[in-house]
């Protein structure tokens, strides 16, 4: 499964790593959700698919439809802002207290 995602009028895919999806606990769809978190900007509209998408053929003509399955990203927990990176400790320790 993979994220699909409107990025500057162009569709996007998010095909994550086998071994990151691994390390996560939860469902498919909870693990994706949580990349989507993480990788994407807080607000970012996106849908979670299995459809086939090796068809190369006019790929960058793709264009992102929502769906009545579409979610948006949120801001990751402070733990895992810390945890990739996105936050230093000292900002976690000013924000967790």
């Amino acid at each position: 499964m993979r994220l699909i995602y409107d990025n500057s009028g162009v569709a996007a895919v998010i095909t994550p790593a086998p071994k990151f999806l691994a390390q996560l606990e939860g469902t498919e769809e909870e693990k994706l959700i949580h990349i989507a978190n993480k990788d994407l900007p807080t607000g970012t509209k996106y849908e979670i698919t299995d459809a086939d998408l090796s068809d190369r053929s006019f790929r960058n003509a793709w264009e992102y439809v929502a769906g009545a399955s579409e979610k948006t990203s949120e801001d990751l927990s402070l733990d895992d802002q810390l945890k990739y990176n996105k936050i230093t400790q000292e900002e976690y320790d000013a924000n967790a207290g």
